[in-house]
């Protein structure tokens, strides 16, 4: 317990004197879209998800067995001004069977591109404590280009030892020609402990052909890289508190990140995220959620 609360006190400390002025970093968008823990965490590939896993790795889905109902909502601001605006639901259940099936919505309100993103995923074992997901996604957006189009992410997770698990994911890997939107991608990554009490976690993700983003081109020019590091501890079996930080070439930037949250024992849970970047104290992204938990 010690050493976790030293692990996590290190990130928030070198998070809080890290900033300082510079120009802020472009909105990454509609492909930085994730959930409330992974936002404080900075990483979670390999992390044993809950409905954030629709958009970061679907074959986590099944790791653990919970029918699950959330709202989220994401904001990223820049100064007063709110660059990205994302709301949505999600129902996640691994208890009616074999497999785990999902079901995403998530609505963008401001942004380069606005509209609608729809998700549906199943998950389930390959072999015992190894899983293997996938998750279609079909995009009904407005901006510099109508973007009317579906693709998917694949994904594996995998259980190595009781506490230590590995997954990797392929992004938007049926191209559909915007790369704004939807590009093409791969990560990978690692968790280590159990998120009953304490875990750290390391994201690797690269995405192709976003390299001209953080100076407002097209998004073509090669492959961009992330690096994500997080630690999370469960206070009481009730109170989680996460930190992170990511090495950020897409956006040409590095962010540090908190979190927190509260699991009732009567099925209900709340979470918070808030990330900012190291280099402009006005870019900053903000994301809650609420879950409640029908059958666990």
């Amino acid at each position: 317990m010690r050493i976790g609360t030293t692990v996590l006190a290190a990130l928030i400390l070198l998070a809080a004197g890290a900033a300082s002025a510079a120009e802020p970093p472009p909105p990454g968008g509609i492909p930085d879209l994730v959930g409330a823990r992974t936002l404080g965490l900075s990483s979670g590939i390999g992390v044993a998800q809950g409905n954030d896993g629709i958009y970061v790795n679907p074959a986590a889905l099944a790791a653990r067995k919970r029918y699950s109902v959330d709202g989220s909502v994401l904001f990223d601001r820049r100064g007063a001004t709110t660059v990205d605006q994302f709301f949505g639901g999600s129902v996640v259940d691994s208890t009616s069977g074999p497999m785990t099936a999902a079901v995403a919505y998530a609505r963008s309100g401001e942004g380069l591109y606005q509209g609608n993103l729809w998700t549906s995923a199943i998950a389930g074992p390959l072999v015992e404590k190894f899983l293997v997901g996938v998750a279609g996604k079909y995009y009904s957006l407005h901006g510099p280009q109508p973007v009317n189009a579906a693709t998917l992410d694949a994904g594996i997770f995998w259980q190595a030892a009781d506490y230590v698990s590995i997954g990797a994911t392929g992004y938007n890997l049926i191209p559909i020609a915007k790369d704004l939107v939807a590009p093409m991608g791969v990560g990978a990554g690692l968790a280590i402990g159990s998120e009953q009490l304490f875990q750290v976690t390391a994201d690797w993700r690269a995405d192709f052909d976003r390299g001209q983003v953080a100076s407002g081109g097209t998004g073509k020019g090669g492959t961009k890289n992330r690096y994500g590091f997080g630690a999370e501890l469960l206070l009481g079996s009730l109170v989680p508190v996460r930190g992170g930080f990511l090495i950020d070439e897409v956006l040409d930037t590095k962010w540090w990140s908190v979190g927190t949250g509260l699991v009732s024992r009567s099925g209900i849970a709340l979470d918070v995220g808030y990330r900012q970047s190291v280099d402009s104290k006005s870019a900053r992204q903000i994301a809650a959620s609420l879950r409640i938990f029908l059958f666990q």
